[in-house]
């Protein structure tokens, strides 16, 4: 009874809409990208190690990844018969190449290649894509509503959402609950973003980029666009946004028109607001990320994500690592751009930031010269289809040979699969019963699994100083070598990194004249103010087969 109900109020005032939906295909398309060649590179490392551990369904997991990032986008043709695609800045990012495919109701499918992006806004959230040059498939678009919606208005949605790892054709209706609204930028400032069209129509992730439409008659599909789909409301029932056509139409003017533009103003703009943002006291890796180019992402990835996993504070680590693990490209903007953060805070808390010189190399390319806590570090900025963003930071551009990928910190908890140190560490040994002693301890961490070579050196009475090493041997001294493995953990905390571990082995000592062989176990210990590479220091307790007990406390070096 409810969807007839539904259906008879409907039926009044869409008529027309339901007869021509499905003309709407022909207009709205699945636009798919492909990853930068180093992010792929990187990501089939995961496979990899997946595939070495068995792991078919994160090695199919990565697979699904690297098939490229997907969402919706639309038709525009402008009065020259120019063919264009609208969407959102979103779904483009980090894109290597882009594609559009279009599909009707029967399965026919026509997909076009080789897009590029003539211009994108990353803070409204819009892209406008050209097809190759000469390419016009389309005699017209959709057309543009000459008005603003009212609260209360139907609305549809249009686009191709994912279900199951495949992006369907869904086609929705709602209401429009708020015409305009607006958001504050952060929590703690007064700048709003804004505004949007606030509907119930159904915005699932994949619609991004997808039209928000009202019926018209004498449009093409008999619809009009509203707006372009953006977001949804993670906490609120059907809360979905789009970006008001008034703002789509101000961006498509600037995108295609004729007229010079002030790139040097766009820039000064454009750096004002990063030197801005990093003046906040909490951390701003946030921020950075949205300033990174595509190449600096895809060309720092390896090296950042093994930085944050060694040496970021745990929750920093579990946000860039849950961020990886939900969509791998975002955790590295992140991690990327916590390592800039980490370089910047390193000899000082706050981040101070001055910009010093500004140098034009080429077309669409500054180097800028930054005062940071006193300090020259220079960058580069180019010009990525309109947004100003950083190419180079000195002295983060890395691209090591071989770096063991690990996605949380799950990995470091459970077998250290990034600590690749040899150490080698010596000091104060008390045994138990029989006085004071010297050790000498060289591990080798294989993975998960840490050997060492451990022997300790003693005397019987508690009288004898420990720098008399008698030779030939008194009677009295005691003497244990043994060879032990076990697991071992690493925790980086702020600067401080721990590695607690636990070992068992096999050895001989001597008492006096008597030779003895058996088992022992060995927990402690590792400090350091840096990671677990350099200088340490270190705490164990012993205790094996003979009824000996063994503490002992030492320094090290890590190599």
């Amino acid at each position: 009874m409810k969807f007839r109900f539904c259906a008879v109020l409907f039926f009044t005032g869409a008529v027309l809409g339901f007869g021509q939906s499905a003309l709407l295909r022909d207009y709205v398309g699945l636009i798919n990208q492909t990853f930068h060649p180093d992010i792929v590179a990187y990501m089939n490392k995961f496979k990899t190690e997946f595939g070495r551990d068995g792991d078919d369904d994160a090695a199919k997991g990565i697979d699904a990844f690297l098939k490229g990032g997907s969402g919706s986008g639309f038709i525009y043709v402008d009065t020259a018969g120019n063919n264009y695609i609208l969407t959102n800045h979103h779904v483009i990012t980090q894109s290597y190449t882009l594609s559009v495919t279009f599909e009707k109701q029967d399965g026919t499918k026509t997909k076009y290649e080789g897009l590029s992006i003539l211009a994108a806004d990353e803070d409204m959230d819009i892209a406008l894509l050209a097809f190759p040059a000469g390419v016009r498939p389309f005699k017209q678009g959709l057309a543009f509503l000459n008005r603003a919606v009212d609260e209360g208005e139907d609305v549809y949605s249009a686009g191709f959402p994912g279900l199951g790892g495949i992006s369907l054709w869904q086609f929705g209706r709602g209401m429009v609950s708020n015409a305009s609204v607006r958001f504050p930028v952060g929590e703690d400032t007064d700048r709003m973003m804004g505004p949007y069209i606030q509907h119930t129509a159904q915005v699932d992730p994949g619609n991004s980029g997808g039209p928000l439409l009202v019926p018209q008659e004498g449009a093409p599909a008999g619809y009009a666009v509203a707006g372009i789909n953006t977001l949804s409301a993670r906490f609120r029932q059907a809360a979905n946004y789009a970006i008001p056509l008034s703002r789509v139409q101000e961006f498509i003017n600037a995108a295609l028109s004729t007229e010079t533009v002030n790139e040097w103003e766009r820039l000064d703009k454009r750096l004002a607001s990063f030197m801005e943002g990093l003046g906040d006291s909490k951390a701003v890796y946030t921020h950075i990320a949205r300033y990174l180019s595509r190449d600096c992402i895809a060309q720092n990835a390896d090296f950042a994500m093994s930085e944050v996993l060694a040496r970021a504070p745990l929750p920093v680590e579990e946000e860039i690592t849950n961020a990886f693990n939900y969509y791998p490209v975002d955790g590295m903007h992140y991690a990327v751009a916590w390592v800039i953060e980490n370089k910047l805070r390193s000899k000082n808390s706050a981040i101070s930031i001055q910009m010093e010189e500004t140098v034009a190399q080429a077309k669409n390319e500054y180097a800028v010269v930054f005062s940071i806590n006193g300090e020259r570090v220079k960058t580069e900025w180019i010009n990525e289809y309109g947004n100003w963003k950083l190419n180079t930071f000195e002295g983060i551009r890395k691209r090591p040979e071989t770096v063991r990928p690990a996605t949380s910190s799950r990995n470091k908890k459970e077998g250290n699969a990034d600590f690749k140190h040899g150490m080698i560490s010596g000091g104060y040994t008390h045994i138990i019963d029989l006085g004071p002693a010297v050790y000498l301890d060289f591990s080798v961490p294989l993975d998960y699994v840490l050997l060492s070579l451990h022997a300790v050196y003693g005397f019987k009475g508690v009288d004898k100083t420990l720098l008399w090493f008698p030779i030939p041997p008194d009677p009295d001294y005691y003497l244990r070598v043994e060879m032990m493995a076990g697991w071992h953990y690493t925790f980086d905390l702020n600067k401080v990194g721990l590695m607690p571990f636990a070992q068992a082995g096999i050895g001989y000592d001597t008492t006096a004249t008597v030779l003895h062989i058996g088992l022992s176990v060995r927990a402690g210990c590792t400090v350091t103010f840096k990671d677990l590479k350099g200088l340490f220091a270190s705490s164990s307790y012993q205790f094996n087969l003979l009824n000996r007990q063994l503490v002992s406390v030492g320094i090290g070096y890590g190599f």
